[in-house]
């Protein structure tokens, strides 16, 4: 294993609202597709309980950028209280869960992530010096677009989170 380094550490977004959270799902992989990760998916399971339905979904797409540099992006989300409710939206009746998502995004980058450079204690050392000095105008570049990659899918979720605030509530099930 390379040399792993925390870029973005716990992006936090908090929503409780009426949503879709199917739809929210297909956007996320759809986002990550399109910007070209690859997908590896961790945890996906619910339970129910007596106030609705808890997820807990966990997802950590990864992109290669080079041979030696690689993004792994890790989602998290706890959906908290899912109920489908009816709600009403420019005169249409519609189902729709209502529900508290907390989405927690962490961003990280992986050098030498095949441990070509980890076999002796001279090789790190070199890996070393090679990434803080003679590399670093590249490794801060990488981190930069990483982070821009971030912000461009929290802006995604939540502008996708927005729309459902238009929402009025009709009723709630007993």
């Amino acid at each position: 294993m390379g040399h792993l380094k925390i870029v973005v550490d716990h992006e936090k977004i908090d929503y409780s609202g009426p949503c879709n959270v199917n739809d929210l799902l297909k956007m996320i992989e759809n986002f990550i597709f399109y910007m070209g990760y690859d997908k590896k998916q961790e945890k996906d399971f619910e339970i129910n309980t007596h106030n609705g339905k808890f997820i807990e979904w966990q997802y950590s797409p990864w992109k290669k950028i080079t041979d030696y540099v690689r993004y792994i992006i890790k989602i998290r989300i706890l959906g908290y209280d899912i109920v489908k409710t009816d709600m009403m939206l420019e005169g249409k009746k519609t189902k729709v869960e209502n529900c508290r998502l907390i989405i927690v995004i962490d961003g990280f980058i992986e050098y030498d992530y095949e441990d070509k450079w980890g076999g002796l204690p001279m090789l790190q050392f070199l890996r070393t010096i090679y990434d803080y000095f003679v590399f670093k105008v590249y490794t801060e570049r990488f981190e930069h677009r990483l982070v821009n990659d971030i912000n461009h899918l929290t802006d995604n979720i939540e502008k996708f989170l927005n729309l459902y605030r238009h929402y009025t509530i009709i009723s709630r099930p007993a």
